[in-house]
Parts: C-alpha cells; structure tokens; sequence
C-alpha cells in the first residue's frame, strides 16, 4: 500500500517541523512549498494523505483542500490551519477535508491524524479488492446490488450504525473507530446524526 504523505507548506520553519513530527513516526515524507511544487510531485508520485493549510501564497483565491482535491481525487487531506479559520475547516469536512489541526497548539496530534487516515484507506482498500462471491452478493449492510454511493453516505452509516452498537458513547465510539473525539463530534453534527437518535428514541 502506498504510505507517503505530502506536506505542503510555503513557510519553511512551519514545513520542516511537520516533516520531521512525521518522519520520526517513522512515516515516507515529502514535501512541496507551493501548490505549482506540490502538484508536480504528485504528477511524479502519488501521495496517500496530504497535509496542507488552507491557503497558500500562489493560490490566493482558492482553499488548497479544495485545489488538491480537484486535481487529484480520492486523495485525503489534512489541514494545518491557524485558530481563525476553524469555522472554514469544519465547512470542509466530509468534503474536501478529512481533518484538521492547529498549528502549532495541536502538532502532537498530526501523526495520530495521519495514521488514521492511512488505517481507514488501507481498510477501504482491502474490502474494496475482496470478491464477497455469489453468495454474498446481497449481504453488504450499505448497499444493493450494481449500487454505488456517494463515500460520504457511507461514512454516515458507519458512525451511525458504530453509534448505536456504543449505545451513543461518544468516547467509545472514537476510540473504536480509532478517530478523535473532537473529530467525530464534527461529523455528527455534519450529518445530523442526533436526529437519528432521537427519532430511534421515540
């Protein structure tokens, strides 16, 4: 499975220092100190998770989550944002953006955020490439046959259905999907999860 990260960042302290958190884990690193740079080391070599800041000095009109996505689809990000565009990540949340970081407050968490992201796409990718056979064919719990959904209705689900075995623990929850707390407190109120528990309540 590929395991590079990317880090992208035009300010170089900012870059070397996310590089070396993740290189010490242990993790394949490159980095790009522009999106015109990031965008040809992806040409080159694809990357399995970026980490990037919302913007950068030769996109100014445009969120880099957003660039990069556009231009290399499927690819998970990352952002190291500062404290006054938090609004603006969890905007992009489930969409261009699979989570967020302050830097420098929450730089411990980064490798955490990056593994994870990695454990989900290896998983995805290992069920993905499994033949359920013909037995099977109608057993999978999130969908019918020939029918492919949009990936974040089967995120959805999946919070939905691992909140209902926790019995809505929270802290279980994260801990069991292996995502911060703070995190999936994002996606429920990005789906509207409560409202599911409250229609099951009633």
């Amino acid at each position: 499975m590929n395991r590079i990260v990317l880090v992208v960042h035009d300010d170089p302290v900012t870059r070397a220092r996310l590089v070396a958190r993740l290189e010490k884990s242990g993790l394949t690193v490159r980095s790009a100190a522009s999106t015109a740079e990031a965008r040809r080391n992806l040409a080159e070599q694809p990357a399995a998770v970026a980490v990037c800041p919302m913007r950068l000095a030769d996109l100014p009109a445009e969120r880099v989550p957003d660039h990069l996505t556009s231009h290399h689809e499927g690819m998970p990000i990352v952002a190291a944002i500062g404290g006054s565009e938090v609004d603006e990540a969890n905007a992009l949340l489930g969409r261009s953006l699979e989570d967020y970081l302050l830097v420098p407050a929450e730089e411990g968490r980064l490798v955490t955020s990056v593994r994870n992201v990695l454990h989900r796409v290896e998983l995805e990718q290992r069920a993905s490439s499994e033949d359920p056979g013909p037995q099977d064919t109608g057993s999978a719990p999130f969908t019918r046959p020939g029918e492919i959904r949009h990936f974040h209705q089967y995120e959805r689900d999946i919070l939905l259905h691992a909140l209902f075995t926790t019995g809505w623990n929270v802290k279980e929850t994260a801990t069991r999907l292996k995502i911060g707390r703070a995190t999936l407190y994002r996606k429920i109120d990005r789906y509207n999860l409560r409202s599911f528990r409250q229609r099951d309540a009633g």
